[in-house]
């Protein structure tokens, strides 16, 4: 699943810096019961902010991995018009493990610790996430985290996926404190902003 989601490759959107991130220990045939179990809150793999949005829409769009792209479109000096045509990567999990993915993740900000991320008359589907960054001199992991909240909204039609990442935010512990109040923020502006019809 994890390469199926496009975690360790570039996405080919137009930007020529884009990075793989990095879950090579993942793949290794022999890996260590230690190295699976923290992979599972993001130590020890490095994933890009795209490749996160990539797969959170992928969740959203019923299971169907999508080519992200900045340019929706080029008109040129005489008025003619390419428009970039959405683009499936391929099927990465079943439209019913989708739809159950969505509703954990209405439950986590419904009812869980990030209910900060919710925005009246709409389900929110999302999660938050505390990392620790490395400290590369103690060989360790230090004081320093990043903290993230991704989803999207409505639920039932998706319109758009957003990701918030902080990095090393101050008096704050986790990303439920910090992250999901700005999405919930940024959404709430989006969906107002173009008027999408409420849920609930």
């Amino acid at each position: 699943y994890v390469k199926n989601f496009g975690f360790g490759e570039k996405t080919g959107i137009e930007l020529e810096t884009e990075g793989n991130g990095n879950i090579v220990s993942l793949l290794r045939k022999s890996i260590r019961p230690v190295e699976a179990a923290t992979a599972t809150f993001g130590q020890g793999i490095t994933v890009t902010s795209l490749q996160m949005i990539t797969a959170y829409g992928a969740i959203a769009n019923g299971g169907i991995l999508m080519k992200p792209y900045l340019v929706s479109g080029i008109v040129s000096p005489d008025g003619e018009k390419q428009i970039t045509q959405p683009k499936q990567v391929r099927r990465v999990i079943s439209e019913k493990a989708a739809v159950l993915l969505s509703g954990m993740m209405v439950n986590v900000v419904d009812g869980g610790h990030a209910i900060r991320a919710g925005v009246k008359g709409y389900y929110v589907a999302g999660k938050t996430g505390t990392a620790q960054v490395a400290d590369k001199e103690k060989r360790g992991y230090g004081d320093r985290t990043i903290h993230t909240f991704v989803g999207f909204a409505p639920v039932e039609d998706p319109k758009f996926v957003i990701l918030v990442k902080l990095d090393d935010p101050k008096d704050v512990l986790f990303g439920a404190s910090s992250a999901a109040p700005l999405f919930g923020e940024i959404a709430e502006f989006i969906l107002n902003y173009y008027q999408v019809p409420k849920e609930r």
